[in-house]
């Protein structure tokens, strides 16, 4: 049966992920993370699952909430819905371009004049050199968690992953982070955090 999309289905997500992040001012900034990461997850597993059929469904679930959770935990405080997808498409953007080279892409906002950036993008390392740990947590500005080191020395060998650094201003407010990204057989990146062990 042909698979028909559904653009009510997103709406209503997107507009539950915002009111959730209208409610949770009173939430420490940690909370607020974990929570935009788990709204922004679902809502980008909610989009995906109206694409495709079979397996191209599970995979478009699969990169939908991966995209949704980086937007959420990253910058759900500082820019809007459609912000937050104009970045995740850039950031797409810069993964994908040549992994033997680091450079960065600018970043504008069609919602709100003044709202731009930067994402720098380093090259592509396999996660098994002996070096890839330091480089990687030297681009995205800061050192891997014990959990991250773990996550990573799991990864497949060849698995490839690059390390991001979006550097925002925001209303007069600099907001920079960054992070690590590695190749899914699939041919897509992922966050370190979603990558199957």
């Amino acid at each position: 049966m042909k698979k028909t999309f559904r653009p009510a289905i997103v709406v209503s997500a997107i507009l539950v992920f915002s009111l959730f992040l209208s409610g949770c001012q009173t939430l420490s900034p940690q909370q607020r993370s974990a929570l935009g990461t788990t709204m922004g997850s679902l809502v980008g597993a909610v989009a995906g699952s109206q694409l495709g059929d079979g397996n191209g469904r599970l995979v478009a679930m699969a990169l939908g909430a991966a995209v949704g959770g980086y937007v959420g935990n990253r910058v759900a405080d500082h820019l809007n819905q459609q912000e937050q997808a104009s970045l995740a498409r850039s950031t797409q953007q810069a993964l994908l371009t040549d992994e033997n080279s680091a450079g960065s892409i600018a970043w504008n906002s069609d919602q709100r004049i003044g709202v731009d950036g930067q994402i720098y993008y380093g090259k592509a390392v396999p996660a098994h050199d002996n070096q890839a740990s330091e480089y990687l947590a030297q681009v995205r500005g800061k050192a891997m968690t014990p959990q991250e080191q773990a996550k990573f020395a799991s990864l497949a060998t060849g698995t490839n992953c690059r390390p991001t650094r979006t550097s925002l201003s925001v209303e007069d407010r600099d907001v920079a982070d960054g992070d690590i990204w590695c190749r899914t057989p699939e041919g897509d990146y992922k966050p370190l955090a979603m990558m199957a062990a």
